[in-house]
């Protein structure tokens, strides 16, 4: 009987082992996946603001420029132009003001798209400094994963 306690113990601790030590092989190390909060990261970014005060000025100016638009065609109706004037005027305003709204938005995309490529090469330094493998937006994270969001704000604001 002391034989087969003593399998019948072993094999229980050997089972025990096996359940704790097989499913943490498949699992990622904690610190093979990080995190990071996209809007922070924008928000903290010095190069962030920037290029908001930029798109902003633009933003300013066409809506100036659109604004004496509108205010030339109430001026003609008031004026009683006839309606193929009015149409006439409104046409060549509204050319006017097509290359300003092309370019307003050509700059948005290049200013997002620079700062977006600033935030990866950033997410991808700091990630391969700390053996990070994978990184994830944190509002997708449930649970898990090591935040670098902090570390990632620094690595950009020191460059610039």
């Amino acid at each position: 009987m002391k034989m087969s306690a003593k399998l019948v113990f072993l094999s229980l601790t050997a089972v025990c082992v096996l359940a704790l030590t097989v499913p943490s092989s498949f699992a990622a190390p904690i610190s093979s996946i990080g995190t990071i909060d996209v809007q922070r990261v924008f928000k903290g970014y010095k190069e962030t603001a920037k290029a908001q005060e930029q798109l902003s000025k633009e933003e300013a100016e066409f809506k100036k420029d659109f604004e004496e638009s509108q205010k030339k065609i109430e001026a003609a109706k008031a004026a009683g132009k006839s309606d193929k004037e009015i149409e006439s005027m409104t046409k060549k305003l509204e050319e006017s003001l097509t290359p300003k709204r092309e370019k307003l938005i050509k700059m948005n995309e290049s200013l997002t798209s620079s700062l977006q490529n600033d935030i990866v090469t950033a997410v991808k330094t700091v990630a391969n400094n700390l053996g990070v493998e994978v990184v994830f937006d944190k509002q997708v994270v449930i649970t898990g994963g090591v935040d670098i969001s902090d570390m990632v704000i620094s690595k950009l604001n020191e460059k610039k």
